[in-house]
C-alpha cells in the first residue's frame, strides 16, 4: 500500500461535479471490485494542434492496422509496463493490456482505487437507474503520471441519445411518417447502387431490437435485408431492452441504415452507457478486423461540460485512429437546441460531435410549399421543447477545414472556435421517419435519425468509388455546392442560440445534401 508521503500529481482537467438532476444515494462500498482503464500516452506533447492543417495531414498518411500495432508496441510498451508494475505494488489486478488501444485495464477494491488514484466515488439515482459517479479530481502516482492520458471507468453516469418520451411528444407529427427510403429520395440519394461490399457500424449504449421489427420495416420499404451482426453476440437477446428510448434509438439507427443499404452488412456494437463505454466501443469498431466497418454511426453523446478534459482526450485519440485507418465516424449533434437542455445560462454543444475529427449531423424540418403541400424548402428543426443542437465549442479551436468560414462568436465568451454541426438533413417528427418498434409503426424524429441517413449516404459513396474515404470534413467543406444551405429558423432557447443564414450556420452546418453532388464530391477525394 502506498505511503502517506508518496508524491502524487493532479490529473489536469479531471475534476467532475456531482451529476445534474440526480439524487445522492450514498458512498460506494469500499470492498466493491472496480475496474478502470488507464489510457497511456507519450511523454512528449503532440506537435500539432487538433484539427490544424499539420495535424490533419499527419492523420491522412496511409497506415494499416498491422503497421499501427507495430508502432504502438514500440512506443507504448514501457509506459504500460510501468503501470503494470504500479499495479503489482498496490495489489491491483491487471485484467488486460492493449498496446494498440494504448490502454491498461486494472481492477481492485474501491478502497484500493481511491488510495491509488484519489477517486471519490458515490452512488446516485436519476429516476431511471442507479449508477456510480466520481466527484472531484484524480491524482496519479508520480512514477506513471507523465504517461497517463486518462483514467476511465470510475464514472458510470449515462450519456444521452434522444429526449425522454414524455418530452419528445412535444414534437409529434400528424401521421406515421415516411419510410427512410422516401426521405432519402427527397435528397436525391440513389437507392439502386450495389452496396453489398459495405459494412457500417452502429454503436448502441443500451436497448435491444426485434428481428421481426426489422423484417417488417424492410418489407414496408420493399428492400432486401442486410446481414446484421451483434458484437458481442450476446449484446441483443432478440428482444427489446429495458429502456424504451434506447430501444427506439436502436430501431431507428438500424432500420434507416438497413433500408438504404440492402445486402450490405451492419454490425451493432453494444457497450455500457458511459463515456468509457462509448470510447471503448468506437475503438472496438475501428479496429475490428473481422468485420472492418468503413463507416460508424453514433447517435449518443452529451454536452461538452460533462466530459473531463482527459476523457475528451481519450476519445480524441480513438477518433484520430479512425482517421488514420480511413474509417468515417458520424455523430448526432443532439436534440435539445443550443443549450443541450441545460439551464446554467450558457450554450452547449455535444461531444463527441464537437471533436475536430468528427462529422456532426444537425437536423431540419420541412417548410410546406403553397398549393401542393410538398417540402419545397427546409428550416432549422426547432419544435420549441426540442430541436437541433449546434453552436460553438467551448473545448476545441477552429479546425483547418472551417478556417475559411465566417464563424459566429461563442455566446458564452465571445471566442471563435470549432463550429457544430457539419451537415444536416430531416430530423423533425413531421413527417418523421417511419420505423417499427415491437410490431408497431411510429414516426421518429431527431438528429439521431439524420446521422444514420448521412452514414448511409457516405457508405453509398464508398461503394461507388470502391475505396474507403476516412475523415470526411475536408472534402465536404471544399464542396459547398453539394449542399442546399438552410436559411430559415434558429436553435434558440429563451432568445439565446444561433440563426440560420446563407452558407454554413451553427444550426445545420453546410446544409442538407444534394445527393448526386455529395456522391461526386466524395468520389473525387484522392486515393492516398
Amino acid at each position: 500500500m502506498a505511503g502517506s508521503r508518496e508524491r502524487r500529481l493532479p490529473l489536469a482537467g479531471s475534476e467532475r461535479a456531482a451529476p445534474d438532476g440526480a439524487t445522492l444515494v450514498g458512498d460506494v462500498d469500499p470492498n466493491e471490485r472496480i475496474s478502470v482503464v488507464v489510457y497511456v500516452k507519450r511523454r512528449t506533447p503532440d506537435k500539432f494542434q487538433p484539427g490544424s492543417a499539420g495535424d490533419l495531414a499527419r492523420l491522412a498518411k496511409p497506415v494499416t492496422r498491422h503497421q499501427l500495432a507495430t508502432q504502438r508496441h514500440r512506443s507504448h510498451a514501457r509506459a504500460a509496463a510501468r503501470i503494470a508494475g504500479l499495479a503489482a505494488e498496490r495489489g491491483l489486478s491487471v485484467l488486460g493490456t492493449d498496446l494498440v488501444a494504448r490502454t491498461v485495464m486494472l481492477e481492485g477494491t474501491a478502497r484500493q482505487m481511491a488510495e491509488t488514484f484519489g477517486a471519490t466515488l458515490r452512488i446516485y439515482r436519476d429516476g431511471q437507474r442507479e449508477f456510480r459517479a466520481r466527484v472531484g479530481g484524480l491524482t496519479v502516482p508520480a512514477e506513471i503520471a507523465p504517461w497517463t492520458r486518462a483514467i476511465l471507468g470510475f464514472d458510470q453516469r449515462p450519456l444521452r441519445t434522444r429526449m425522454p418520451l414524455v418530452q419528445a411528444r412535444a414534437d409529434t407529427g400528424g401521421d406515421s411518417g415516411l419510410w427512410p427510403t422516401d426521405i432519402a429520395a427527397r435528397y436525391g440519394i440513389p437507392l439502386d447502387h450495389d452496396v453489398s461490399s459495405i459494412c457500417v457500424g452502429i454503436v448502441a449504449l443500451g436497448g435491444g431490437y426485434l428481428q421481426s421489427d426489422l423484417a417488417m420495416a424492410l418489407t414496408g420499404m420493399n428492400r432486401q435485408p442486410p446481414a446484421v451482426v451483434n458484437v458481442p453476440q450476446t449484446g441483443n437477446d432478440s428482444g427489446l431492452g429495458s429502456n424504451d428510448v434506447a430501444d427506439q434509438e436502436l430501431a431507428l439507427d438500424l432500420q434507416v441504415l438497413a433500408g438504404l443499404l440492402p445486402k450490405g452488412k451492419i454490425v451493432v456494437y453494444f457497450a455500457e452507457n458511459s463515456a468509457a463505454g462509448l470510447t471503448d466501443a468506437i475503438h472496438q469498431a475501428v479496429f475490428d478486423e473481422q468485420h472492418a466497418p468503413q463507416v460508424i454511426s453514433v447517435s449518443w453523446g452529451s454536452a461538452e461540460k460533462f466530459w473531463t478534459a482527459p476523457g475528451r482526450d481519450a476519445m480524441q485519440a480513438v477518433l484520430a485512429d479512425a482517421a488514420r485507418l480511413r474509417v468515417s465516424v458520424l455523430f448526432a449533434s443532439g436534440d435539445q437546441l443550443a443549450t443541450s437542455g441545460l439551464t446554467d445560462g450558457k450554450l452547449h454543444v455535444w461531444f463527441p460531435a464537437s471533436s475536430p475529427y468528427a462529422t456532426s449531423c444537425g437536423g431540419t424540418q420541412p417548410v410546406p410549399a403553397a398549393g401542393n403541400g410538398s417540402a419545397a424548402a427546409e428550416a432549422v428543426w426547432n419544435a420549441g421543447a426540442i430541436g437541433t443542437g449546434g453552436g460553438i465549442s467551448d473545448a476545441f479551436p477552429v479546425p483547418d477545414y472551417q478556417s475559411h468560414l465566417t464563424l459566429p462568436k461563442s455566446q458564452n465568451d465571445g471566442a471563435i472556435r470549432r463550429g457544430v454541426p457539419d451537415v444536416a438533413c430531416a430530423a423533425a417528427a413531421s413527417p418523421g421517419y417511419r420505423i417499427i418498434v415491437n410490431g408497431q409503426s411510429m414516426a421518429m424524429s431527431g438528429t439521431s435519425a439524420a446521422t444514420p441517413l448521412w452514414a448511409a449516404l457516405v457508405a453509398i459513396a464508398i461503394a461507388a468509388r470502391g475505396e474507403q474515404i476516412g475523415f470526411l470534413n475536408a472534402a465536404l467543406y471544399a464542396n459547398p455546392g453539394a449542399f442546399r444551405a438552410i436559411e430559415q429558423g434558429n436553435n434558440r432557447v429563451g432568445g439565446k442560440g444561433y440563426d440560420a443564414g446563407p452558407g454554413w450556420s451553427a444550426c445545420t452546418g453546410l446544409g442538407v445534401p444534394r445527393g448526386a453532388d455529395v456522391l461526386a464530391a466524395l468520389a473525387a477525394v484522392p486515393v492516398v
